[in-house]
């Protein structure tokens, strides 16, 4: 029996780069097409479930950002990587994608052979957040979903990712062969997560995570070790 295709849903309002695209990759792939934000929520809604959604940001009527808020908001798309793929190349329309938690940021004109390597990679990236959300709800850690957004607003996504795998008690190269992540990447991540949040080793990342009922800042964070250690 024949392995069913890679579902990628394009959204974009420009018909001759859907039609570029589609020429590309359904070679590997089926290509779901839709012509806006509204046109690709409409066919969520109606059952589709892609599984990786390529999104442009400049379109009339609801542009990309907005149409990935509420894609988010949609639970069978919680772990559906999105990527930008767009004609912006402003530093801060990227910072904001990214920051918003998309798998990545692509610029136009795109390789297409590039793109057919690269669409693998985050679908994988994407199931192994679903199984680590699995690890989490059936494993010994549970962790509260509200105070962990909260308590990593300032992180962006694949340091909350590390976050997650570090409070599990997981090891800088277990994080990296379960993220395909090389080891330098997770220590700088790591890094940049106890720079953010003022913290120096993952003893320190766990006792913040368990400090108090809902410690309001780092500030809370800073007089909560300070009791602790007199």
């Amino acid at each position: 029996m024949a392995k069913p295709k890679i579902e990628i849903m394009l959204v974009d309002d420009d018909k001759n780069l859907l039609r570029m695209v589609c020429v590309s990759l359904e070679k590997h792939y089926k290509v779901i097409t839709a012509s806006g934000g509204e046109d690709a929520l409409k066919m969520i809604d109606e059952g589709l479930t892609p599984d990786i959604v390529l999104l442009d940001i400049d379109m009339p009527g609801m542009d990309g950002f907005e149409a990935f808020r509420l894609m988010r908001e949609r639970q069978v798309l919680e772990h559906v990587p999105i990527v930008f793929l767009t004609a912006l190349t402003r530093e801060e329309d990227k910072m904001k994608g990214l920051g918003m938690g998309a798998a990545d940021y692509l610029t136009k004109p795109f390789e297409a052979g590039v793109m057919e390597l690269r669409i693998p990679m985050y679908i994988k990236t994407g199931r192994e957040r679903s199984k680590l959300r699995e690890i989490e709800k059936n494993g010994v850690v549970m962790v509260d979903e509200e105070k962990f957004a909260h308590l990593t607003s300032r992180l962006n996504t694949r340091e909350k990712e590390v976050v997650r795998l570090a409070l599990l008690g997981w090891s800088n190269p277990q994080i990296g062969e379960k993220m395909s992540y090389s080891n330098a990447y997770v220590k700088k991540l790591i890094l940049g997560v106890y720079n953010k949040l003022g913290l120096n080793c993952r003893y320190e990342l766990k006792e913040f995570f368990a400090a108090g009922e809902n410690p309001k800042d780092i500030a809370a964070f800073v007089i909560y070790k300070g009791h602790k250690r007199k």
